[in-house]
Parts: C-alpha cells; sequence; structure tokens
C-alpha cells in the first residue's frame, strides 16, 4: 500500500484531461515544439512539475526505430560481488556514455533466462551484458544471435566476446602455497564443472595438486551451485564429516562467503585449527582476524572491459565496423597471502 500522503505521477493522458487540450499538444509541449504556443507551452510544464510528472525515457526509446538508449545486463545473482561490483561499475561506464542498463536476474534458471532475455529484445534494447546459466536453451541462443552481446564470468559457446577473471594459475598457487605450509590433506570447495569458469577454477586445483607433489586421494572435492546458502551449508558438512582436511580453499566469491561464516560458528580458529583460503576480495575478508588469504579479482577491470567491448559492438553494428575481437578477454587474478593460512596443526614451530 502507498504510504500516505506519497504523491502519485500522472501521465500524459491525465495531464491533458486536466487542462483540457490533447494530448499531442502536451507531449509537443514537453518536448519542447515551437509549435506550441509559448503561454501554452509554459502552463503545460508548470503542471507537469507540480503534479510529479516523470518523462518516460523508455517509451521514448521504444518508438524510435534504432536507439543505444538502453542495454541489458543478465546475471544469475544479484547478491555477490562477482556480480553486483561489476553491475554498479558497468551501470556507471555505460551512463557515461549515454545508454543505460537494465538489470535482469535469472537465479541460474534457463527457462527465467529465457524469458528475461524475451522481454529484454522486447523492449528493443540495443545489445547486452550476460553471464550465462550453465545450459542455455535454444531459444535463448536464438535471441542472443540478434544482438550485440559480450558474455561475463562465463562462456557458452555463442559467437560473441568474454570477459574473464583469468584465474586458474591463481587457484593452482594457492594448492602451492599450502603445501609448502606442510598441508598434505587440503579440502576444495568449488563450483560445478558444467559452469565454464567452474572447469577453470577446478583445473588450476589439480595443476597445483600435480605441481606440489600431492597425493590426489588426499583432496577433497566438492562442487556446488554458487550462493552463500550452498557455501555455508557445504563448509558444515566439511567440518562434521570427520574428514582428515588441514586446509580449505574455496573457489568463489558468493561460497567464500557462507564458508568463512560456517568455519567462524564451528569455533575453529585460524590458522590454528584450519588454514583458509577464499575467493574474491569482498572489502571485510582483509578485515577479518586474522585478514583471510584471498584470490583476489579485480571486478572494476572486467567491468571496464566489458562496457567498452559493448559500446564498441554498440558502434560496429551503428556504423558496419567489424565488431570487437570474441577474445576471451582476460583480466588476471592472484593469490594475496594473509593471516588465515598457515602449518598444519602438529608442524608449528
Amino acid at each position: 500500500m502507498a504510504s500516505r500522503g506519497r504523491r502519485r505521477s500522472v501521465g500524459v493522458v491525465e495531464m491533458a484531461r486536466d487542462l483540457g487540450v490533447s494530448t499531442a499538444t502536451i507531449s509537443r509541449a514537453l518536448n519542447g515544439s515551437p509549435s506550441v504556443r509559448r503561454e501554452l507551452a509554459d502552463r503545460i510544464r508548470a503542471h507537469a512539475q507540480a503534479r510529479g510528472y516523470v518523462a518516460n525515457r523508455l517509451a521514448r526509446a521504444l518508438s524510435a526505430s534504432t536507439s543505444r538508449a538502453f542495454v541489458g545486463f543478465v546475471i544469475p545473482y544479484v547478491d555477490t560481488l562477482a556480480y553486483s561490483a561489476v553491475a554498479a561499475e558497468c551501470a556507471s561506464l555505460l551512463s557515461a556514455a549515454g545508454t543505460q542498463m537494465i538489470l535482469a536476474i535469472t537465479e541460474n534458471d534457463a527457462e527465467r533466462e529465457y524469458e528475461q532475455l524475451r522481454d529484454l529484445v522486447g523492449t528493443r534494447i540495443a545489445g547486452l551484458v550476460i553471464s550465462p546459466t550453465t545450459h542455455l536453451l535454444d531459444e535463448t541462443r536464438r535471441l542472443l544471435a540478434e544482438l550485440p552481446v559480450v558474455e561475463l564470468h562465463r562462456v557458452s559457446g555463442i559467437d560473441a566476446p568474454s570477459v574473464l577473471a583469468d584465474d586458474e594459475q591463481a587457484l593452482t598457487d594457492s594448492i602451492v602455497h599450502l603445501a609448502a605450509l606442510g598441508h598434505t590433506d587440503i579440502a576444495y570447495l568449488g563450483t560445478p564443472r558444467e559452469l565454464s569458469n567452474g572447469a577453470i577454477r577446478l583445473r588450476g586445483i589439480r595443476r597445483g595438486v600435480a605441481k606440489a607433489g600431492l597425493d590426489p586421494r588426499r583432496i577433497t572435492m566438492r562442487l556446488v551451485e554458487p550462493t552463500q546458502e550452498n557455501g555455508r551449508d557445504a563448509t558444515r558438512e566439511l567440518l562434521t564429516g570427520g574428514l582428515p582436511f588441514t586446509a580449505l580453499v574455496v573457489g568463489s566469491g558468493s561460497l567464500s562467503v557462507g564458508a568463512a561464516d560456517a568455519v567462524r560458528c564451528s569455533g575453529r580458529r585460524l590458522p590454528d585449527d584450519l588454514s583458509l583460503v577464499v575467493y574474491g576480495d569482498p572489502a571485510w575478508f582483509v578485515l577479518a582476524d586474522p585478514p583471510l588469504t584471498m584470490i583476489q579479482v579485480p571486478y572494476a577491470g572486467l567491468a571496464r572491459i566489458a562496457a567498452r567491448l559493448l559500446l564498441c559492438a554498440l558502434d560496429a553494428r551503428e556504423t558496419g565496423n567489424p565488431p570487437p575481437a570474441t577474445g576471451p578477454h582476460r583480466v588476471l587474478a592472484g593469490l594475496c597471502v594473509a593471516g588465515s593460512t598457515g602449518p598444519p596443526p602438529g608442524r608449528r614451530p
């Protein structure tokens, strides 16, 4: 229910009825047309301001034969840094170029993704940035083929530029770092192989195991959908399952938030009882006690490249110039060692 006293915005039809003029006259006056007498135009604008009229930019864009006023930003989740930080930065960069971003959230559901994309295409968006779901529907692929598209964080095999965190080496380095501290039993909590970034991160873990000379049979793997709740639940199961691991590496920002919370609630001390490596670089990771060893991802850099590629793709479509290279365009992630990793219990000086 609307709060009492809140002014309801009005439309052109209501203002035309209030003033006894046509809707066409209202529209021409609000758009600054010289065909409306100055006194009438001033009266219409004053009335619009008094009634709280807000011009519908989307409607104006829809009435144009071509427009780059709006682009889509399609992501699986919004409550994770990997998406929220890039969304905020992309929105700012695109706005500076005169283009507004419409956000759509798929919850990593292929049917919902198709419905969201179909609605966006219906509003005549000029293009979009998308982090695709695990399995794109054929209908979704056909819609994407109609637009300038940039893929973010994940790739689906469509013919489009992609922007990815180059994090395979950082995952390898995390295992090598833990092995150098004396850890031989390590757990990895990551995302499913079906996700392109999940497969890359898992490859980095396996490379690290081989490089450090560890026995792969002593590495515990848990691969789950990247949500905070899954990170919390999977970590709780690992900690209570009687497994012998002395270090945990988390390969997702959202999983890391849940995992860090589960470790805290378990009462285990970092790094005395358990060493922990998290992913993503939220500001509070460095404020934890002790600060958390993390795989840092430059989200602002990802956003800058994604926005630039999309604007270049829009320019290419308008001018007929070649579109940007399909990529992938990678931004290097790195391991930042802090206080949450140390020798395993029994190996301390």
